[in-house]
């Protein structure tokens, strides 16, 4: 379950091995004991607490797979981001907040059901530049929004660590299917983190990382020219947003709970077409885009 990372860090490995909807977390035994992120599975936070019994729960932002196991924990240990604060553990306004209300029921009925949320309070919250100091070990919050507004990553200054949350260094590339993500501004978080000095990386869907980071930040942001690039070849004649989300161009197939994805699909080809049509890429008439 645990993989040391540098003294008193640890990887908590995750159920489905840290893919969706679950994430690894992190695990800080200073004089202070801090469990970063409850993604893990209920199974795997229950050991944790048993064994170590945590005197913080820092969580990274409010999507499920990163917070899903907060309500195991009493609400004075929990930490949050003061972004979003008001939504953050009510289970039917998180749903408010990322999916549009024809799927707000499935929704919260999926992520009850995996990976197991419910609601829960935080009653500590941080912003960008917080440090938390465990004990001879200290963790500074980064405020990376894009993904989400509350979207934070935490680095370890003196072990030159960043656990990068969601920016996850995945094949996958980049995320922002909520209405609230921003693609520009999820670069600019991207490239901010990117200039942090780091001997090791800590992903949440990954694992520990230490080879290649410059290299493996670069191909993440790559992703998103990647996909515009297929938008603009996809756009070899009008489309309309249902063509878009039947070819899958994102996605490539929905394999997980089916109306959810189909909704991240059009939202995040909604911001490339958007983002085109600003750099004068792209048109619209009506319901349909056409290249220009």
């Amino acid at each position: 379950m645990l993989t040391e990372v540098a003294k008193n860090i640890f990887l908590v490995a995750a159920e489905n091995n840290g893919r969706f909807p679950y994430c690894h977390g992190v695990l800080v035994t200073g004089r202070l004991t801090a469990l970063v992120e409850t993604g893990c599975g209920a199974g795997i936070l229950a050991a944790v607490e048993e064994k170590f019994r945590p005197d913080r729960i820092i969580l990274s932002h409010g999507h499920p797979d990163h917070c899903s196991g907060s309500w195991l924990f009493p609400p004075e240990r929990i930490w949050a981001p003061r972004e979003r604060r008001e939504e953050t553990g009510d289970v039917r306004r998180m749903a408010e907040r990322f999916v549009r209300e024809e799927i707000r029921e499935y929704w919260i009925a999926s992520m009850r059901e995996e990976p197991g949320l419910r609601d829960f309070k935080a009653q500590n919250h941080f912003s960008g530049g917080h440090r938390f100091d465990f004990g001879g070990i200290t963790m500074e919050a980064v405020h990376a929004p894009g993904h989400t507004d509350d979207h934070y990553c935490f680095y370890f200054p003196a072990q030159k660590i960043m656990f990068t949350t969601d920016i996850d260094l995945t094949p996958f590339g980049p995320w922002y299917g909520n209405p609230e993500s921003d693609i520009d501004r999820f670069v600019r978080s991207i490239r901010t983190v990117r200039g942090y000095e780091m001997a090791t990386v800590i992903s949440p869907h990954l694992g520990v990382i230490r080879d290649g980071i410059r290299e493996r930040f670069d191909a993440f942001l790559g992703v998103i020219r990647e996909r515009e690039e297929k938008i603009l070849r996809f756009l070899r004649s009008p489309r309309n947003m249902s063509d878009f989300v039947e070819a899958a161009l994102i996605y490539r197939k929905y394999s997980y709970r089916e109306p959810i994805m189909r909704y991240l699909e059009a939202q995040m080809v909604g911001k490339h077409l958007d983002r085109l049509i600003i750099r004068g890429r792209v048109g619209r008439k009506g319901d349909r885009y056409y290249r220009i």
